[in-house]
């Protein structure tokens, strides 16, 4: 076989194994998929702290982008915080502007709740807005004043990040219920959640 003809022989495998290829990936496209998280091994009372401060308030797009990219952020302060409010009291000490709490949410039955976010609007906006992941799943990219959403939570522990910007003091207000239910909503703080307190390495 001549050389031209070796070359369009290899051209016509290589864009049908390119369009095969293609189709089996869903044009491109990846499915959705539940995040896996861990539950705690050692359960104790009371939510991780970080308290962070930068040079610029996090506008909605870095909100957005906040319970990913605060973690590899140096916090000026650390701790658990068992508080009745979450505000930022647990960070005495060090001028924080924003804080990030991590916590494990323990549900008796699986089913569909309603959460209330409330913060104090003071025509300030996103320097004092929030964003919610609940199970790996940005549940409110980026919020503030007063927000509601709806979101499924599995029997067992549910992992809950906030992030609040504190431009101005007044505490992070949250109450849940199920969706659709006529009682009145309860609220939750740092001190109704979870944290797994996990053996550390003497430093």
């Amino acid at each position: 076989m001549n050389p031209t003809k070796l070359m369009a022989v290899a051209l016509c495998v290589a864009a049908c194994v390119t369009t095969t290829a293609f189709a089996t990936d869903d044009f491109g496209i990846e499915s959705a998929s539940p995040v896996k998280i861990a539950d705690p091994v050692n359960p104790q009372p009371g939510m991780v702290f970080n308290a962070y401060n930068y040079p610029e308030w996090m506008w909605e797009e870095q909100l957005k982008e906040s319970n990913s990219k605060l973690p590899t952020t140096a916090a000026l302060k650390t701790g658990v915080d068992k508080g009745e409010k979450f505000d930022t009291e647990v960070a005495q000490g060090v001028k924080a502007a924003a804080i990030k709490w991590d916590g494990f949410l323990k549900c008796k039955r699986a089913t569909t709740y309603t959460f209330l976010f409330q913060k104090g609007d003071h025509g300030d906006r996103f320097r004092d807005g929030y964003s919610i992941r609940v199970n790996g799943q940005l549940v409110l990219p980026a919020s503030y004043n007063e927000s509601t959403f709806d979101v499924n939570l599995k029997v067992g522990w549910n992992k809950v990040e906030i992030v609040c910007q504190f431009y101005n003091k007044d505490p992070l207000k949250i109450s849940f219920k199920p969706k659709g239910s006529l009682s009145e909503p309860r609220s939750i703080a740092p001190k109704d959640l979870f944290h797994d307190q996990k053996p550390e390495e003497d430093w």
